[in-house]
């Protein structure tokens, strides 16, 4: 079986879309797949995993009437006619889209040749890609039932793809990797694979503020722009553990011994933190398209899973305040990991390679 995987433009089209290329060689392990995409991220994320990548022309459509509209719109043209040329020479029997204007031309092009199309969908309010393609997909995997009404009875809630390498951690090889003391409360600091400047300088404010520094340690995902400023920031505080670092590698261990999360709300991470049944701190990044992680964030906060701080109300001062407040509440912190565990969808990459799968002929639906 060939499977076409279209993906683009940020890590949150393109990570899930990794995890299902995962799933679909799980199950069929002849399956050859074929990454068809556009931008950096796309190219070194995606061959760095292994998987053989292509690229085609595209261009983000604007927000806003504007002249550059007409220009991404003649790019994403030219990036159909690569589509076409991709998909006639591969020849697959099935193509996934997982979003992002990358995805866009090659859906467009599965749609001419009549090739079986399955939609990803990550967000609760879709992506623009994703609603242009909607009526040629057999099938359309969404996070949350409340999405379920943009694309009907083709939707199938399925939750968003975490990769094996994100869920299956190991506490006690992540304690001696990270050099972490397990009597301690752990804190995980994520601002995405490039860090995120508000957040990281929050983390470094609260640091003076932090009741009980030595029955605590952070572990922060800087970004590797930020690493050496922020280790620099926090050398003062001799009782508290604090590994700063550029990129982890090894987050699933790094999860293991998490007990509080403190975050942006992209789809990707907050399905790999509940898929860990782990409290967070949530901080929505306030320009993301259509308000994505801010409907993400609220969605997390009405279950119960984690409380949302808004980006223009984030300070060093607020962020200790709260950190010092849920530890000194087990019981509010048990109850938000429990939440957390109840929105977790680990299997959302194999029910997502299911549907591929049966789209290709090759499973009941």
């Amino acid at each position: 079986m060939r499977v076409v995987i279209a993906c683009g433009g940020t890590g949150g089209h393109v990570y899930p879309a990794l995890a299902v290329a995962e799933a679909v060689r799980a199950r069929d392990s002849s399956a050859a797949v074929l990454f068809i995409g556009s931008g950096a991220l796309a190219s070194r994320v995606v061959r760095a995993s292994g998987w053989p990548l292509v690229q085609v022309a595209a261009r983000p459509l604007p927000r806003r009437i504007s002249w550059r509209l007409p220009w991404a719109l003649l790019v994403g043209s030219a990036g159909m006619i690569q589509g076409l040329r991709r998909l006639l020479r591969f020849r697959p029997g099935v193509v996934l889209s997982t979003g992002g204007y990358a995805a866009a031309p090659v859906g467009a092009a599965a749609a001419v040749l009549r090739v079986p199309l399955v939609l990803q969908e990550q967000n609760l309010h879709p992506g623009v890609a994703n609603r242009l393609l909607r009526r040629f997909a057999r099938a359309v995997s969404v996070p949350h039932a409340s999405v379920v009404s943009a694309f009907g009875s083709k939707a199938v809630v399925t939750g968003v793809p975490v990769s094996r390498g994100a869920l299956h951690g190991d506490r006690a090889r992540g304690l001696q990797r990270f050099g972490l003391d397990s009597t301690r409360l752990t804190i995980l600091v994520l601002g995405g694979s490039q860090g995120a400047r508000s957040v990281n300088e929050a983390m470094v404010e609260a640091v003076p503020h932090l009741a009980d520094p030595g029955g605590l340690q952070i572990v922060h995902q800087t970004g590797p722009a930020h690493e050496a400023w922020v280790r620099t920031r926090v050398a003062g505080v001799p009782a508290l553990r604090y590994l700063a670092v550029g990129y982890i590698d090894d987050v699933a261990d790094a999860y293991a011994c998490a007990d509080l999360v403190v975050c942006r709300a992209g789809a990707s991470t907050l399905a790999e933190v509940t898929a860990h049944g782990l409290p967070c701190i949530v901080v929505p990044y306030p320009h993301a398209a259509e308000g994505h992680q801010d409907a993400n964030a609220r969605l997390h906060e009405r279950a119960g899973a984690a409380v949302v701080v808004l980006d223009r109300e984030l300070s060093g001062g607020a962020l200790a305040a709260l950190v010092n407040r849920l530890r000194g509440e087990p019981a509010t912190l048990r109850a938000m990991s429990a939440s957390s565990a109840r929105m977790g969808r680990p299997e959302a990459a194999a029910e997502v390679a299911a549907l591929v799968l049966s789209a290709a002929g090759k499973e009941p639906m």
